[in-house]
Order: C-alpha cells, then sequence, then structure tokens
C-alpha cells in the first residue's frame, strides 16, 4: 500500500445520455499510478437536464462531505472557465483550498490545453491528461454498463459500489 505521502489527483467527468440519467464519476492517481479501488459513481440527484455545471457542482459537495477518504492535491475536471468557477466556488464554500485544472478538449474530444493553476499544468501535464482520459472512459463504461436495479431474491451481489451518497 502506498503511503498517504503520494501525490493524490482526483478527475471528475459527469456523463449523460441526453440529460437522462445523468452520473459523477471520480478516478484517481496517486503518485502517478491509476487506483482503481478508490474510483467513485455519484448517480445525479438534484439535476434535470444536461446542466453539467450543477451536477459537478452536486458530485463535490457529496463527494468532500467523505472525510474518510483521503483528500486530493489537485482536482481535474473535463471543460473550461464555467467548470473551473464552479469547483473553485465549491471549494471555497466548503473551506477547502485544493487547486484545480481543467482540460479543454478540441471538437475532436481531444485534449488541447490545460487551464487553471499553471504551476500544477505544467508539473503533472502526464498525469492531468491520463486521469481526465480515464475519467472519460470510467464515465462511458458506466453508461453503456449501468448497475442492476433490481436483485433477484435479495441477491444484491454485482451491485455493490455502485453509487454512493
Amino acid at each position: 500500500s502506498r503511503g498517504s505521502s503520494s501525490f493524490r489527483i482526483e478527475a471528475y467527468d459527469i456523463a449523460h445520455m441526453g440529460g437522462k440519467n445523468m452520473t459523477g464519476v471520480m478516478v484517481v492517481m496517486e503518485g502517478g499510478d491509476v487506483a482503481k479501488n478508490e474510483y467513485r459513481k455519484f448517480k445525479i440527484k438534484t439535476q434535470a437536464g444536461a446542466n453539467d455545471t450543477g451536477a459537478l457542482k452536486e458530485v463535490f459537495e457529496r463527494r468532500f462531505k467523505h472525510t474518510e477518504w483521503r483528500f486530493p492535491d489537485l482536482i481535474v475536471i473535463d471543460g473550461g472557465v464555467a467548470q473551473i468557477n464552479v469547483a473553485k466556488t465549491t471549494m471555497s464554500r466548503l473551506n477547502l483550498d485544493i487547486p484545480v485544472v481543467a482540460v479543454v478538449k478540441d471538437d475532436r474530444h481531444k485534449p488541447k490545453a490545460i487551464m487553471g493553476d499553471e504551476e500544477y499544468g505544467l508539473k503533472y501535464k502526464r498525469e492531468i491528461i491520463l486521469a481526465n482520459s480515464e475519467a472519460h472512459r470510467f464515465a462511458i463504461a458506466y453508461h453503456k454498463n449501468p448497475p442492476q436495479t433490481r436483485t433477484i431474491a435479495g441477491n444484491t451481489e454485482g451491485t455493490r459500489g455502485c453509487c454512493v451518497a
């Protein structure tokens, strides 16, 4: 197991099918490696329609209630100015001082720039791009295979870890 001194990056993405079944995901990298056991999914409860910034705010508020989870050294989000503003405003309201960067995509959804805290953007560029693409992959995979909502005879196997409060 890695010590708590390794640099922790949390990357977030919001996925939905035309505004339906919105889901937020959080992926984690520690010391430059993906930490899949730390990945989390958040079923969006407060937003209707394709309101990605509202969904992101909800995900941050719910994630940071979990003080038992190690807090990140850097937050990576998908998007631009609006998403950075939501992240920074939410962090400020929660009295958290965590740097935020956003990966800006081109029209083919390829990373073209990193916005936000320039020092971190330069120092952790590889990890930021990797974490962002991993968050996107995780969100898409979740949407292709949503968790089963019905259980047979009380068997809940396979539903564990679906969502967090």
